[in-house]
């Protein structure tokens, strides 16, 4: 297995980074990994509720689904319509929702870090990868380091 693959399979490892490699990567060796791996463009997400439209879609929630953080988060740390070893989010361009939007974005990042942090004690890989333009730096810390 390749070392990016090992090392997200480690679920002690897993949270909310800025991806510092291209998402094509990190998808094929998550898939090597035997994770679930979900791409999504939030470009043109203006607003929470936009981000969380984003988000709904493309872990496929539940039709119940709140459109608010908490129940993002009650979504996020179950997943059960979804049997994986675990769980890769790639947000791609996202320096427009993290820049723009920069109370909405941290707060979508806590209820990520929530997440991560649940399935981490389940001993379940959770990880959500923030990827944007070159130069950009959405504050959280770089994977891989």
């Amino acid at each position: 297995m390749a070392e990016i693959a090992s090392q997200l399979a480690d679920a002690r490892a897993s949270g909310v980074f800025q991806l510092t490699l291209e998402p094509y990567e990190v998808e094929r060796d998550a898939k090597a990994a035997g994770l679930h791996v979900v791409r999504m463009d939030i470009g043109h997400a203006h607003h929470k509720e936009e981000f969380l439209d984003h988000v709904a879609k493309g872990l496929q929630f539940p039709p119940h689904f709140g459109r608010n953080w908490d129940a993002l988060k009650d979504c996020l740390i179950d997943l059960s319509w979804i049997e994986a070893k675990g769980y890769v989010l790639l947000f791609e361009k996202s320096k427009h929702f993290g820049a723009g939007h920069r109370h909405e974005f941290e707060d979508a990042m806590e209820v990520l870090e929530l997440a991560a942090q649940t399935w981490k004690q389940d001993g379940k890989p959770f990880w959500a990868f923030i990827h944007g333009a070159q130069g950009w730096d959405s504050g959280l810390p770089k994977w891989p380091g």
